[in-house]
């Protein structure tokens, strides 16, 4: 039997609740960010603040009800053009379980967060790849186009 697939909006409120969730962000942390002398610290009541004032908003992917990957979004119009709804990517992770699966699990994630975004009246998104595992394939198919490079460093 195929599994179940599931992605939608969820409340961070409901997710903070997952028995993965704080393991998913976790990964995400170590395999992305390029300090490991800096701990994860989840300031939640800001994020949840954020929430709560429609502009964080969390996609999610689930398998049988496991939660699978998100992909997460600050969602509000943007400074430099105020007409224009604009979602930063606030962070995403698929777990290494859910990765190269032959349903595309990673791929459908995206896709079906461009969809939503759509739905909810953005007009850009922008995403940020990463060297530990590039996305690039998966943000051109989904027509975006690179224009900048992010640079990390301390002061």
């Amino acid at each position: 039997m195929p599994d179940k697939l599931r992605f939608g909006w969820q409340l961070l409120a409901v997710l903070v609740d997952e028995p993965n969730v704080r393991e998913l962000i976790t990964d995400y942390w170590r395999e992305l960010w390029p300090f490991p002398d800096i701990p994860v610290e989840v300031d939640w009541p800001r994020l949840l603040g954020h929430e709560a004032a429609g502009i964080y908003k969390v996609w999610t992917a689930r398998v049988n009800g496991t939660l699978a990957g998100f992909v997460s979004f600050y969602v509000q119009p943007h400074i430099m053009s105020r007409n224009v709804v604009m979602a930063i990517d606030g962070g995403h992770f698929l777990a290494p379980a859910f990765r190269n699966r032959h349903d595309r699990l990673g791929w459908r994630m995206w896709r079906t967060a461009k969809a939503a975004l759509k739905a909810e009246g953005v007009k850009v998104w922008q995403n940020h790849d990463n060297a530990a595992r590039p996305l690039m394939p998966f943000f051109l198919a989904l027509d975006m186009e690179p224009r900048s490079v992010i640079f990390w460093g301390r002061p």
